[in-house]
């Protein structure tokens, strides 16, 4: 079931700004597969455990998929360092 609405939040979006060309250019293809499939990442676990990561090199981003509203908002997307803080 695709997503109705794609959120992508000030912070992932200052940090994707920052981010290198060809990251940027593989988080927007990578967005697209989110639209299309939601669940297409890995379901985090502990206190992260409403959201989900994809992997893109060594950056994640990080995503919350609620299927009531059919919305996916990318929370991060950061150097796999500093992402899960």
């Amino acid at each position: 079931m695709p997503a109705k609405y794609f959120i992508v939040s000030k912070k992932a979006d200052k940090s994707f700004l920052k981010s290198p060309k060809n990251i940027q250019e593989k988080v927007i293809k990578v967005y697209d597969y989110i639209q299309a499939n939601p669940t297409i990442g890995t379901k985090l676990k502990g206190e992260l455990s409403d959201y989900y990561k994809v992997r893109i090199g060594d950056y994640r981003l990080i995503y919350k998929f609620n299927p009531k509203t059919s919305t996916v908002e990318v929370v991060k997307t950061e150097h796999r360092q500093g992402v899960y803080r």
